[in-house]
């Protein structure tokens, strides 16, 4: 539970869902399939790197409450 919330496994498997595509989308943009030019594909990589890192974060932070049922607040 964080803050009120119970973490659900449906949670748990919508966000590995939402992280699936935002991986498959920086691996197309990575690979030039998705085409942006110029500076502007450095930056939307840079920027899709960073969510995708705050999602995994995130993520990972509510599957380790789950698996310990551990509660926060």
């Amino acid at each position: 539970m964080i803050l009120g919330f119970v973490v659900k496994p449906a949670m748990l498997v919508f966000g590995g869902t939402f992280l699936l595509l935002l991986m498959l989308l920086q691996v197309l943009q990575g690979m030039r399939k998705i085409k942006l030019k110029g500076p502007l594909h450095l930056k939307v990589h840079k920027w899709g790197a960073w969510a995708l890192l705050a999602a995994a974060v995130f993520h990972g932070f509510l599957g380790w409450v789950y698996a310990f049922h551990l509660e926060i607040g």
